[in-house]
C-alpha cells in the first residue's frame, strides 16, 4: 500500500468549524491512483467513505465518523487557452488568480467561495449572482464500485441551486473539472476581486471558525404561499427580482441574531452563519438549527433547508 492510512484522526481539525470527533480511518489522496487505494481499502472493509475537500461547508457529528474519511487533495491546475483544467483538491481561489495571470475573466466571483473545486462543483457552489453551473464545461468522476473514470457533460451534471447529481450519487467521487471562461483584463479583474473580497469582510465573518452559510436561500419557485407571504410581510418585496428569499434575512427578521447556545451563536452580522466561539459541540450546532427553522416557519410558513453538509449523524 503507498498510501498512508490513519486511525481515529480528528475531524475537528479538517473542519473550519472546528467541531466534531474522529474518523475511524482517515487517508489523504493526492492522485486519482491513491483515490483507487483508498476505495479499495473501504470497500474490503465494507465501510462509508466520506470525501473531505476544504472542510469549510461541514458540521461532523460529536462522535465522529465510522468509516474512511478521504482527504483529496488532487492539486493538479493547468490552463490551455480558455479551459481550465483542475484537480478536485485546488481551492477556488487559486483557480481565480491563476486564471485572471492569464488574461481569463467571469469566475472573479469564486474569490469568495472558500472550498475547492471538487466540492464547489458538488454543490453547485455560488455567490455575486453566479454559480459553478455557468463555467463548468465537463467533471470526471470514479465509481467507487468498479473504479472507472467516467466524464459528465455540463448537462448531466444536473446542476440546480446549490445541488448536482453528485449530492444524489454517492457512487461517484469528484477528481477533476473542466471550466470554460472567457477573455478578461486583469485590471477589470484585480477590481472585481477587491471589490467582492471587500463585501465579504464587511458582511461576512472571514476567520471564524464557521462552517458558511447554514441554510439554502429559499427560490421563489418552492414558496407555496407567495402571494400571501409577501401580503403579509411586504417588505420581502425587495426580493422579488432575486431568484430566491435570503434564509439570512428571515432569520435576522425572526430576532435570531446573536442567539447562543452553549459555545455557537447566530453571528450578528450575518444570520446564515453559525459562530463556534471555542469548544462548541455539534450538538449545541444542531439544537441552533432546529430552533431556527421552528422560529422562521413559525413566522413566515416557511422551511429552511441546510445547505451543510452534516457527517457521521
Amino acid at each position: 500500500m503507498t498510501i498512508e492510512i490513519k486511525e481515529n484522526v480528528s475531524l475537528a481539525d479538517f473542519s473550519v468549524f472546528k467541531i466534531g470527533g474522529p474518523a475511524r480511518y482517515f487517508a489523504v489522496v493526492k492522485s486519482e491512483d491513491d483515490l483507487i487505494e483508498a476505495l479499495k481499502f473501504a470497500g474490503n472493509k465494507n465501510m462509508p467513505i466520506f470525501i473531505l475537500g476544504a472542510g469549510s461547508n461541514i458540521l461532523v457529528s460529536d462522535e465522529g465518523f465510522d468509516g474512511l474519511a478521504i482527504k483529496m487533495d488532487l492539486q493538479d491546475l493547468r490552463i490551455e487557452g480558455n479551459k481550465v483544467y483542475a484537480g478536485s483538491g485546488v481551492f477556488m481561489a487559486r483557480v481565480v488568480n491563476e486564471s485572471i495571470k492569464v488574461g481569463l475573466g467571469g469566475f472573479e466571483w469564486g474569490i469568495g467561495i472558500p472550498g475547492t473545486i471538487g466540492g464547489s462543483v458538488r454543490g453547485n457552489a455560488g455567490c455575486f449572482g453566479s454559480e459553478m453551473k455557468d463555467v463548468v464545461d465537463t467533471v470526471w468522476a470514479v465509481n467507487i464500485k468498479d473504479f472507472q473514470k467516467s466524464i459528465f457533460t455540463n448537462e448531466e451534471c444536473r446542476f440546480r441551486y446549490r445541488d448536482s447529481y453528485f449530492k444524489h450519487s454517492p457512487s461517484f467521487v469528484i477528481v477533476s473539472a473542466v471550466l470554460t471562461l472567457s477573455q478578461g483584463d486583469l485590471l477589470i479583474s484585480r477590481k472585481k476581486i477587491l471589490e467582492y473580497t471587500t463585501h465579504r469582510s464587511q458582511t461576512q465573518d472571514i476567520g471564524a471558525k464557521s462552517a458558511g452559510c447554514i441554510f439554502k436561500n429559499i427560490p421563489w419557485e418552492d414558496v407555496q404561499n407567495k402571494q400571501a407571504l409577501l401580503k403579509e410581510f411586504t417588505d420581502l418585496q425587495q426580493f422579488l427580482k432575486r431568484p430566491t428569499l435570503p434564509a439570512s434575512y428571515l432569520i435576522d427578521q425572526a430576532g435570531l441574531k446573536g442567539k447562543t447556545i452553549g459555545s455557537v451563536y447566530v453571528s450578528p452580522k450575518h444570520a446564515n452563519y453559525i459562530v463556534n466561539k471555542g469548544g462548541g459541540k455539534a450538538e449545541e450546532v444542531m439544537m441552533l438549527i432546529a430552533l431556527i427553522k421552528e422560529r422562521v416557519h413559525t413566522k413566515y410558513n416557511v422551511f429552511l433547508e441546510e445547505e451543510i453538509q452534516l457527517v457521521g449523524f
